[in-house]
């Protein structure tokens, strides 16, 4: 199980929590979420209007599959190295509640 949490930014929408890129385990879509409100965003982009998935499920903006059902991860370092995003990394801490796969 993979805890490691590559932060990319802190949530301008509550102001504290972490930004991590969670990977999508039905369709792969990497999404900017936050670890404390889980407000979501499409791109490292986070200037603009976050998205507030439905909860419990936090389901994907692509394919509704949930954001924390089996196969759905916070990004690697490689995974961000392969979107490109990998110079938005700002710190590198521990996944809250780890539910990854």
């Amino acid at each position: 199980m993979n805890s490691t949490l590559y932060v990319v930014g802190y949530c301008p929408s509550c102001g504290t929590g972490p930004l991590g890129v969670r990977i999508c385990g039905g369709c792969g879509r990497p999404n900017v979420l936050c670890e404390e409100c889980d407000a979501l965003w499409l791109t490292p982009d986070v200037t603009g209007r976050p998205v507030f998935p439905r909860q419990p499920d936090l389901p994907c903006p692509a394919c509704e599959t949930s954001l924390l059902a089996p196969g759905a991860h916070w990004a690697s370092f490689f995974e961000l190295e392969a979107l490109g995003w990998e110079q938005r990394i700002i710190d590198v801490g521990r996944a809250l509640g780890s539910n990854d796969s």
